[in-house]
């Protein structure tokens, strides 16, 4: 599995040029379409979804190749995703309705169409801590060592679930003139941002963010996934994501807000905080083993 990694990067990285080059470039100038879905044989697929899958097989693929390292066979890894992606699914989709209910409780049919967009990570986070914590006990397998190997894959997931949000027109951020501005289509723009076309690509600064917290956390991985405490990477993500989660969230025009402070910034602020207390006490075994 983990031999898989290098030629699939090299693959992913040359689309990922092309990509940018012929299709990316053209659409933030808004001079091509973005559409939501692909037509493929008398069938349309969503976009969002379709990142949405992809994120969660490279995610198994890195967490696979991890597993020796954490004292586990890929196999356990494949035997818990099914639970981990159900839990995470109901995670982050329940975290969003529940913060847009005024919308959901006079469209209850749209809580299940999360092909349109509507799910939250730190939701996510939530359903896997509980899917690891109700199955590891049961499988015989250390908790902590599963989330830390989550912790190190989740990230490239959300890489990729971020350019769904692109294809959706959605997580953009304020009105911008700035030379990598991305041109929103008027239907789907704020009411009172109507007359602005150029808007912060916030979906693709917090792609490029995890990228980097993907590329620490690979690092860090081939140090630490192998000592016997558990969770030091666990916290060192929630420290990590959060940190950019937090400030990014600042320029997003769809941000949740709590008297008048936004909801999410809130979110991380107690996910870095819960991360430095795993991280402390994490640590605080790898020094005294």
């Amino acid at each position: 599995m983990r031999a898989l990694l290098v030629p699939l990067t090299l693959i992913a990285a040359g689309l990922l040029v092309l990509a940018v080059w012929f299709y990316f470039i053209p659409a933030f100038q808004g001079d091509i379409p973005v559409p939501a879905t692909l037509e493929f044989a008398g069938f349309k697929i969503h976009y969002y979804g379709l990142l949405l899958a992809a994120g969660i097989l490279a995610s198994f693929f890195v967490a696979a190749a991890f597993a020796p390292r954490a004292g586990m066979r890929p196999g356990d890894i494949e035997g818990l995703l099914p639970w981990i992606v159900v839990f995470g699914f109901i995670g982050a989709r329940a975290y969003f309705v529940a913060l847009s209910w005024d919308h959901y409780q006079g469209n209850m049919w749209e809580i299940f169409q999360i092909w349109k967009g509507g799910l939250s990570i730190y939701g996510a986070i939530v359903g896997v801590v509980l899917a690891v914590a109700l199955l590891a006990r049961k499988r015989a397998l250390p908790a902590l060592k599963i989330l830390d190997l989550m912790a190190v894959a989740v990230p490239l997931a959300q890489v990729l679930g971020r350019f769904g949000n692109f294809f959706n027109q959605e997580a953009f951020g304020r009105p911008t003139e700035l030379p990598w501005k991305m041109f929103v289509e008027a239907g789907v723009r704020p009411s009172n941002y109507l007359a602005s076309q150029y808007f912060h690509p916030t979906f693709l600064y917090e792609a490029l963010w995890n990228f980097m917290v993907f590329l620490v956390m690979i690092f860090l991985a081939r140090r630490h996934l192998s000592r016997p405490a558990g969770g030091f990477l666990l916290g060192v993500y929630l420290i990590l994501y959060s940190v950019g989660r937090f400030l990014i969230e600042d320029l997003r025009l769809d941000s949740f807000f709590w008297r008048g402070v936004r909801v999410d910034q809130m979110v991380a602020l107690l996910a870095i905080v819960a991360g430095l207390i795993i991280f402390y006490r994490s640590y605080d075994e790898i020094s005294v083993r």
